[in-house]
């Protein structure tokens, strides 16, 4: 069931596939492997928990595209958010007393689409789908304020956002966000082996990364860390990123995330077999920190 954030559980490793902006019929985010629960005893671990959904509008929506926006902290730097919005990036944090209408939007099934939870106590990162994927996708990319904007198209393309969280001093995480695009068919390479006495052949899909449009935002309890895309900019990354074909018309999305460390104890992200079920993200939303 959708409402509940809680419900995607177990350590899911989910597939960094990513899609982007096209005219193209709108297509899933992107797979996920199954849930395996195991019934040995929970190992303790150190890590962090990362939680997301993908919220979603038409186009040009007045709270997603713009009021959500107005309750959001600024991350990053003066020159950082200036390369962001040139880019039709926009990123923010939600902190104290929530707008009613975002924790509306929680528990939508039509609205919040793609929740998951994560842990990070052995994986460093993970690639967060946005949307497609897609036959082709073009958008101009800026990145320097003082330099020239660079035309960038690629084929069969998927866009998302990776994440790497750190802790960063007591009940806060910092989560280190960076625009990705996989593009074209799977292709082999040969890497140096791990003992570096001669090749192996991996395949991979061709990745485009944006690392001048990289910012790190520190989360506290109960902090949401919004990423979307400026609908008055279009040919963008952040159209790439946020902005879905429908048979109703484009439509917008803003991604959120929510992270917290965790300390050795039960495993956060395993509810008890046959236990109570956990209270959905969108009911703590709003409640006060302790």
């Amino acid at each position: 069931m959708r409402r509940a954030w809680w419900a995607i559980a177990g350590c899911a490793a989910c597939a960094a596939a990513v899609g982007c902006f096209t005219r193209a019929a709108r297509a899933p985010v992107g797979p996920t492997d199954p849930v395996v629960r195991s019934l040995a005893p929970v190992v303790p671990t150190d890590g962090a928990v990362v939680e997301t959904v993908l919220l979603e509008r038409p186009v040009g929506d007045r709270f997603l595209d713009r009021d959500l926006w107005a309750d959001a902290l600024p991350v990053g730097g003066q020159e950082a958010r200036v390369l962001l919005n040139e880019n039709g990036l926009r990123a923010g944090i939600l902190a104290g007393s929530l707008p009613p209408r975002f924790q509306a939007m929680l528990e939508t099934d039509a609205e919040a689409l793609s929740a998951r939870r994560m842990t990070f106590s052995l994986r460093k990162d993970e690639v967060l789908p946005t949307s497609g994927p897609h036959p082709r996708c073009a958008f101009g990319v800026l990145n320097d304020v003082a330099g020239k904007r660079v035309p960038l198209a690629f084929e069969q393309a998927r866009c998302g956002v990776q994440v790497r969280p750190d802790p960063a001093g007591p009940g806060r995480v910092k989560v280190t966000c960076e625009p990705h695009v996989q593009h074209g068919e799977r292709r082999s390479w040969l890497r140096p082996s791990a003992d570096g006495t001669g090749f192996v052949k991996h395949e991979e899909v061709p990745l485009a990364r944006f690392p001048a449009l990289a910012f790190d935002a520190l989360l506290g309890p109960n902090e949401y860390l919004l990423i979307g895309w400026d609908a008055a900019q279009p040919d963008t990354v952040g159209a790439a990123l946020f902005g879905v074909p429908h048979a109703t018309g484009t439509r917008q999305r803003v991604l959120v995330v929510r992270a917290q460390m965790t300390t050795p104890g039960p495993a956060p992200d395993l509810p008890p077999l046959g236990g109570a079920r956990r209270a959905a993200i969108a009911a703590e939303a709003g409640r006060p920190s302790r």
